[in-house]
C-alpha cells in the first residue's frame, strides 16, 4: 500500500472531493454510481501521475509549485478566466477591485486561440500613455514568448515594483511586424470616475471603472454638472470607451442611478432554470435627462451591462462601435483551511431583451468610426453625441 503521508497540504482539496464521492455512492441509487465510479478513477489516475513525477523527475520537485501547476492548468483549460488561486493570491485578489495595485493599467485577456489580447489601456497609466490599443496583442514580455501562458502567469509577468521597467512587444493589426515598447511601472490608482460641463450646457462623464466607489462618484458627477448649469443640462454624454468593466454589483448600481423602472440584467447559469435578474427601483438622478452612451471595442464586462439596459430600456442612445463581447460571470468559491479559492465561470449576462453578451458585444445604435491618431485628432463619436444631444434638445423644444 503507497503511502502518501507526505501528500502537501492543497492535497487536501481532492481528498475532500474524492470523500464526498465515496459518501455519495452509499446513498445515492445504482443508476448514478457508475458515474461517480468513473471520477474515483480520475483522481487515482491523478494521484499516479503525480506521485510517479515526484519520485523519478530528473530534478528535485516542488510539491507545493506542482500543485499549483496541475489545478490552474485543469482551470484554465475550461477558459481563460477560471482558475486555481493560492492563498496568497487569493489574500490579494480585491487589489482591482479596490483602484490600487501596481503594474502597467491594462485589462488583457486570453483569446481562443491562446493570445494574449487587450482589452483595454486604463486612463492615465504606463499603458495608455504609451499609446497602446484594445485589440493589440501582447506577443513577448521582456523578451519572453507568452503564447502558451496562463493569463495570469502573463499578468503576474507584468506586475512589478513601481519604477521599474518592462518591455512588452506588441503585435497589431494592420502592421507589417511586431514592435517594441518600453514601459515604467506605476501604483496604479484608478479614478473611476471624471466630470465635466460642455459648451451648451451638455453634461459629459467619463466612466474609465465600475470599482467600488463609481456609483457614488457619479452621483456628485450629476451634482457638480446641474449645479454649474444652473439646472438648464440639455443631456449627458456618458463616455465608457475603453472601460474593461469591474464589480457586477457596481454596475447594477451605477444603471440603475439613470432608471426608473426595468430590467437591468440577468445572470444564466448551466442550469438555465436557474436565472438571476435585477431591476431598477424609481429614482432617475438626471429626472429623464437625454443620455447619449459612447462605446467602443474596449468596453468591456460591468460597460456592457451597463449600455445594453440603458439601450434597451430605450433610456439612452448608444453609438460608437461595437463592445468587447466578455458577458461570462465568474464566482470566487473559497476552499477554506489556508487552500485558497477557485474562480469558475458560472454563468453568462444577459441584456433586458434576453441577449447573450458574451462574445457578441453590444452593437450601437449608430456606429461612428473614431480616426484618432494624436493629441490634435478630432473626437469624432463626441462630436456626433453632442450633434445628437442639441437636435433633440431642438426638437423637444419645439414641441413645447
Amino acid at each position: 500500500m503507497k503511502n502518501f503521508s507526505y501528500i502537501v497540504p492543497k492535497f487536501r482539496i481532492l481528498y475532500f472531493l474524492l470523500a464526498i464521492i465515496l459518501a455519495s455512492i452509499l446513498i445515492v441509487p445504482k443508476t448514478y454510481a457508475s458515474d461517480h465510479h468513473e471520477d474515483i478513477d480520475l483522481f487515482k489516475l491523478f494521484l499516479r501521475v503525480f506521485t510517479e513525477a515526484e519520485k523519478k523527475y530528473v530534478d528535485e520537485i516542488d510539491k507545493d509549485q506542482l500543485m499549483d501547476s496541475a489545478l490552474k492548468g485543469m482551470l484554465n483549460s475550461l477558459d481563460p478566466y477560471s482558475t486555481y488561486l493560492s492563498e496568497e493570491d487569493f489574500e490579494e485578489m480585491d487589489i482591482d477591485t479596490k483602484g490600487f495595485y501596481g503594474g502597467l493599467g491594462l485589462e488583457v485577456t486570453l483569446d481562443d486561440n491562446g493570445f494574449v489580447r487587450i482589452v483595454s489601456p486604463i486612463d492615465d497609466t504606463p499603458g495608455s500613455r504609451a499609446g497602446l490599443i484594445s485589440g493589440d496583442y501582447i506577443t513577448g514580455i521582456d523578451g519572453e514568448d507568452v503564447y502558451g501562458m496562463s493569463l495570469d502567469e502573463a499578468v503576474d509577468m507584468m506586475r512589478g515594483y513601481a519604477n521599474t521597467s518592462i518591455i512588452l512587444t506588441i503585435y497589431r493589426d494592420g502592421d507589417d511586424a511586431p514592435f517594441d515598447v518600453e514601459i515604467v511601472r506605476e501604483i496604479i490608482q484608478i479614478t473611476p470616475v471624471k466630470f465635466e460641463l460642455l459648451e451648451d450646457n451638455i453634461g459629459y462623464i467619463r466612466i474609465s471603472s465600475f470599482n467600488d466607489i463609481a456609483d457614488k462618484k457619479i452621483v456628485s458627477a450629476v451634482k457638480e454638472i446641474n449645479k454649474k448649469s444652473g439646472n438648464n443640462i440639455k443631456g449627458f454624454i456618458i463616455d465608457i470607451r475603453n472601460n474593461p468593466g469591474g464589480l457586477l454589483d457596481q454596475a447594477i448600481k451605477v444603471t440603475d442611478l439613470f432608471l426608473d423602472k426595468g430590467e437591468i440584467v440577468s445572470t444564466k447559469t448551466r442550469d438555465q432554470s436557474r436565472k438571476q435578474r435585477f431591476f431598477a427601483k424609481k429614482g432617475d438622478i438626471t429626472n429623464g435627462a437625454e443620455i447619449i452612451i459612447i462605446t467602443n471595442g474596449g468596453s468591456a464586462s460591468a460597460s456592457e451591462i451597463f449600455a445594453g439596459a440603458l439601450g434597451d430600456n430605450k433610456r439612452a442612445t448608444v453609438i460608437g462601435t461595437k463592445t468587447f463581447g466578455k458577458g461570462s460571470v465568474q464566482s470566487i468559491i473559497p476552499l477554506g483551511s489556508g487552500d485558497g479559492a477557485i474562480r469558475l465561470t458560472t454563468g453568462k449576462y444577459y441584456t433586458p431583451n434576453d441577449t447573450s453578451i458574451d462574445k457578441v458585444g453590444i452593437m450601437p445604435l449608430y456606429i461612428i468610426e473614431n480616426q484618432i491618431t494624436d493629441v490634435d485628432s478630432e473626437d469624432l463619436q463626441l462630436i456626433y453625441a453632442k450633434k445628437l444631444i442639441n437636435s433633440r434638445y431642438r426638437l423637444r423644444t419645439l414641441r413645447d
